[in-house]
């Protein structure tokens, strides 16, 4: 409708222009054509409206039934769409759940492998340090290689180990005998019959009758002859065994390390060396030790403890009142502490008895430093030996610790020398101290029975002073 309104207005506009255009003669004549074709073009643009109106509904139902179906599929594609999305994060906790596994997996696959790993380094370690391996080198080779190997040794290589463990296990229980080459004290390559005890202890036997231990090399692939000479008693077991005169075989479990050190001879020198500078002065200590002990032996040893003769002939003496025999008698034996103690009582014949025995104690007590001269110092000597060392013992540890704050405790032969001087110089100022206390112990024992048998004597001599009426008691004693 609105498009038929537009073309009457543009009709009316076109006939108006005309209109002006030819005057007004006529005008009621042209008018009615005018109007009659306007008509005519009205009704054409009725129907045409009409029929345009009809193709637009026609489109417009169109339109709504294509509208319509787009809507379903879309309705259709947000469905799946929404399915998708839900299969989407389905798959995606799959994915995580998945990862996490792998994870899990390739830990299990890394600690797996590390296991192997160790267990070929351990298996490594095994047949290089033991004589199997040198009767057998085809066994370090095959562990060497996969270890050097960047891949993963797999079934086959687990299958090996587990082999090479067996065999070894099988191996450890047997002792054999073969004729095989080793290498000599001398360094050069020696033939010779070896006895392999299971997996600690190899011997060989030269055409000579010469016996001794045999010990793997760095490399576990070759039999070295152990330096230095192993004990009389050891060879002639080997021998015996060789010849099968017996069943006995010395065996060292540490693969030879002990028979080395057996073998092997340390002197004084190397060890005091070793145990520091410590050592010289538990040294010094033990030196004026043995000085003072020799002093005191010589001096207590020559004192006669026992005077019961010379007591004898006093006492007979006495009883004659023949003082100056006595006195000749003590001076001849001024050697003896007893002696010198009972001429200081003759000197006081007459005076009373308290005097007498005043003068017989101040003579003990006179006779008492001679008698115990260095013992004190034998006993602080005893007792700084052992602390010497224990100085040594801390000194050597906190070397130890040093080491092992800068190389860690892989090696442990870096910590050796500490530990060998902490070790050695507790031994050697326990060695030092406990010979003196037992010197000190056995000369105050002497120095007892010296001054017990002083006491005895002089008491004794009192006595019969006493009776003889040399001495006088006090109105008080009275």
């Amino acid at each position: 409708m609105r498009y038929t309104k537009c073309f009457l207005i543009v009709a009316v506009w076109l006939a108006a222009g005309l209109f002006a255009f030819t005057g007004f003669a006529g005008a009621e004549d042209k008018w009615t054509n005018v109007k009659s074709g306007i008509d005519q073009e009205a009704d054409r643009a009725a129907k045409d409206a009409e029929l345009t109106r009809d193709l637009i509904n026609k489109d417009r139902k169109t339109l709504m039934g294509e509208l319509s179906v787009l809507k379903k599929q879309i309705e259709t594609e947000q469905a799946a769409l929404d399915s998708l999305k839900g299969e989407f994060d389905e798959l995606s906790k799959q994915e995580v759940d998945l990862k996490i596994e792998l994870e899990k997996e390739h830990r299990e696959v890394a600690d797996v492998e590390g296991s192997v790993r160790g267990a070929l380094k351990d298996a490594a370690s095994m047949v290089r340090d033991n004589p199997i391996t040198a009767q057998n080198p085809e066994r370090s080779r095959m562990v060497n290689t996969m270890i050097d190997s960047t891949k993963f040794p797999g079934m086959a290589g687990i299958e090996k180990v587990v082999e090479l463990y067996f065999e070894e296990l099988s191996s450890g229980g047997k002792i054999v005998r073969y004729d095989g080459e080793f290498i000599g004290k001398d360094g050069k390559v020696t033939a010779g019959e070896i006895i392999r005890a299971g997996r600690f202890t190899s011997y060989y036997r030269l055409p000579d009758g010469t016996v001794d231990f045999l010990k793997p090399d760095a490399s576990g692939e070759k039999l070295l002859a152990v330096a230095g000479e192993a004990p009389g008693a050891a060879k002639k077991v080997i021998s015996a065994y060789f010849d099968k005169k017996d069943t006995i075989l010395p065996v060292d479990p540490s693969g030879g390390a002990v028979f080395a050190q057996m073998t092997k001879k340390t002197n004084w020198g190397e060890l005091f060396e070793q145990g520091g500078i410590l050592m010289w002065p538990i040294l010094i200590v033990a030196g004026i030790a043995i000085l003072l002990m020799i002093e005191r032996f010589v001096v207590l040893g020559s004192t006669t403890s026992n005077t019961d003769k010379i007591m004898g002939k006093l006492n007979a003496l006495a009883k004659t009142s023949n003082w100056k025999k006595c006195l000749e008698i003590c001076e001849c034996n001024r050697r003896v502490p007893t002696c010198r103690m009972l001429t200081s009582a003759l000197k006081h014949i007459g005076h009373t008895q308290e005097v007498l025995e005043n003068t017989l104690q101040e003579a003990i007590l006179r006779e008492m430093p001679r008698l115990e001269r260095f013992l004190p110092t034998l006993s602080v000597l005893a007792a700084i030996a052992p602390l010497l060392g224990l100085l040594g013992t801390v000194t050597g540890m906190i070397n130890t610790f040093k080491v092992i704050t800068v190389v860690g405790t892989g090696d442990p032969r870096m910590m050796s020398g500490g530990i060998s001087e902490a070790l050695l110089t507790t031994q050697f100022g326990l060695a030092v101290a406990i010979p003196i206390m037992m010197i000190h112990h056995l000369l105050e024992r002497r120095v007892d029975k010296i001054t017990g048998d002083m006491e005895e004597k002089g008491t004794a001599f009192a006595v019969t002073l006493l009776k003889t009426g040399a001495v006088t008691m006090t109105e008080e004693e009275a």
